[in-house]
C-alpha cells in the first residue's frame, strides 16, 4: 500500500509514545491545527524561513544533515531576538518524481536530524504540512521572551561598541569546500562542513545580552549586509574594522584577502552581530571572563548611514555586500 501523507506523517514526525508533546503542548500533530499554551508572563516571537534545494543547501546532501541545517539556521532567528525557542511547524515539499523508497528514506533520514536538534533545544514540532513540488523546507518558530526584553536591530547609537560571536566566514568557506576540496585539508573540510550543516544557534548568549546589547542580528546573509539592517534600522552608519575580524584558520586556507572576503559578505555563519553601549562593555568582558559568552569587537557605529571597512585606517574594498534573495 502506497505510504501517502498522514501515514508519512505519522511514521516520522509524531512524537514517540514514550515521549510527550512538551511543555505548553494542549494539542500537537494529528488535527488540523495544533492547539498551546503560551507562559501568560512572555510575549510571543515567532519567525518564518524556508530552505530551498540547490539554494539554501546543495542538492543531494545527506538529508540527516539537511534536517539538523533546517532546524538550526530557523532557531538562529529567535537567539537574534534573545528568545527562548518553544515549539515550531514544517511544511515540507518534496518531488513529485520520487520513487516511495526514496521519499520513504530521505523523510527518514530527515526527520532523525530534526529530532535531535528539536530534542536537544526542547523545541517540539506541532504541526505542519506535507506536498510535492520542488524539494524545499519552510519552518515557523515560536518562542517566547520576557516582555520588553527582545533584542531589536532599531537600538543601537553612535559610539556603541560593533561585536560578532565566535567566528565569520566558514559558511561561504564549507560551500567552496565542497566543490574545491583540494584547497582544503580533511581536516579542514570537516570542520567546515560540521559548521555548515550544524550551525550552532546563540541562544544561550542572547539571553545573557537581552540586558547588554543595544541592537542585535544573526549573520544568515552576511556581516555587511546583516550589520547594514542594525545601521538602517537605527538610523546610524558602522566602521568596521578588517584585521579584527575573527575568521578560522579553515576559512582562512585560500588565503588572508580570500577569508576576509567570506568574512564580509560570505554568509550562512549564523552568529550574532550586536552592538554595546561603551558602559556595558565591563560587564560583557566579566560574562566573556566567566566562559559565558565568546564574541570579538570589530568596530564601532557612527553617524551616517551604511557599513564602511577599513584596514589600516584605509578604506577596503569588499567583493559583495552579501546575499540576495532575490
Amino acid at each position: 500500500m502506497p505510504v501517502g501523507e498522514f501515514e508519512l506523517i505519522d511514521q516520522y514526525f509524531r512524537p514517540p509514545a514514550d515521549k510527550p508533546d512538551g511543555a505548553g503542548v494542549v494539542l500537537g500533530i494529528g488535527d488540523d491545527a495544533a492547539i498551546v499554551e503560551p507562559d501568560p508572563e512572555q510575549q510571543l516571537v515567532v519567525a518564518a524561513d524556508t530552505l530551498v534545494s540547490g539554494v539554501h543547501f546543495p542538492e543531494g546532501a545527506d538529508p540527516e544533515f539537511v534536517g539538523e541545517r533546517s532546524l538550526r539556521v530557523n532557531l538562529s532567528d529567535i537567539a537574534a531576538m534573545g528568545a527562548t525557542p518553544a515549539w515550531f511547524t514544517l511544511s515540507l515539499t518534496l518531488p513529485q518524481d520520487w520513487s516511495e523508497q526514496e521519499r520513504g528514506d530521505w523523510v527518514a533520514g530527515f526527520s532523525r536530524g530534526l529530532r535531535r536538534v528539536s530534542e536537544a533545544f526542547k523545541c517540539p514540532l506541532i504541526g505542519g504540512d506535507t506536498t510535492s513540488g520542488p524539494l524545499n523546507i519552510a519552518i515557523q518558530m515560536i518562542a517566547q521572551v520576557p516582555p520588553g526584553q527582545a533584542l531589536r536591530r532599531d537600538g543601537a547609537a553612535v559610539g556603541d561598541f560593533v561585536l560578532v560571536t565566535h567566528t565569520l566566514g566558514d559558511g561561504a568557506a564549507a560551500l567552496a569546500s565542497f566543490t574545491d576540496s583540494a584547497v582544503f585539508s580533511d581536516e579542514q573540510r570537516d570542520y567546515l562542513s560540521q559548521r555548515f550543516y550544524c550551525p550552532e544557534p546563540r541562544i544561550k548568549e542572547s539571553v545573557i545580552l537581552r540586558a547588554l546589547a543595544s541592537s542585535a542580528q544573526d549573520v544568515s546573509d552576511g556581516l555587511l549586509a546583516d550589520l547594514g539592517h542594525i545601521c538602517a534600522a537605527s538610523d546610524v552608519g558602522a566602521e568596521v574594522d578588517v584585521e579584527s575580524l575573527p575568521i578560522s584558520a579553515a576559512a582562512q586556507a585560500p588565503g588572508q584577502a580570500q577569508g576576509r572576503q567570506w568574512a564580509l559578505s560570505g554568509g550562512d555563519d549564523y552568529e550574532l552581530v550586536f552592538t554595546l553601549h561603551p558602559d556595558k562593555m565591563p560587564e560583557f568582558a566579566m560574562a566573556q571572563a566567566r566562559g559565558e559568552i565568546q564574541a570579538s569587537v570589530i568596530g564601532r557605529i557612527v553617524a551616517g548611514a551604511g557599513v564602511h571597512c577599513l584596514l589600516d585606517d584605509q578604506p577596503y574594498s569588499v567583493e559583495a555586500e552579501g546575499f540576495r534573495h532575490f
